[in-house]
């Protein structure tokens, strides 16, 4: 599979340092679902500008971790890339969806 930034949630499966959005994106929640992770295996998500939004690292094998936020104060994100991503699956839920062409 590839990354899917068309639909909601944003699916993330292959990590670069290329930005996959410039969308301003209202983040309602991210979900690390590390399949096959070994402990120390990590995570980076960064804006298109560089910021960093969040980082993890898997304690262990098959690794599963969540972060929610408030749906009227979603974390906002100008452009999304994802630029490590050592096992898994990154899925990042959009607080509302605005269809973009």
């Amino acid at each position: 599979m590839s990354n899917d930034v068309t639909n909601n949630p944003l699916i993330i499966d292959t990590a670069s340092a290329t930005v996959v959005t410039l969308n301003r994106l209202p983040i309602g929640w991210i979900r690390w679902v590390a399949a096959g992770a070994a402990a120390g295996n990590g995570v980076t998500l960064k804006t298109a500008g560089g910021r960093v939004l969040g980082e993890s690292g898997a304690t262990g094998a098959n690794y599963v971790e969540a972060e929610h936020w408030n749906p009227d104060a979603p974390l906002v994100a100008d452009g999304l890339a994802c630029t490590t991503l050592a096992a898994g699956t990154l899925y990042i839920g959009l607080a509302y969806w605005t269809e973009t062409t």
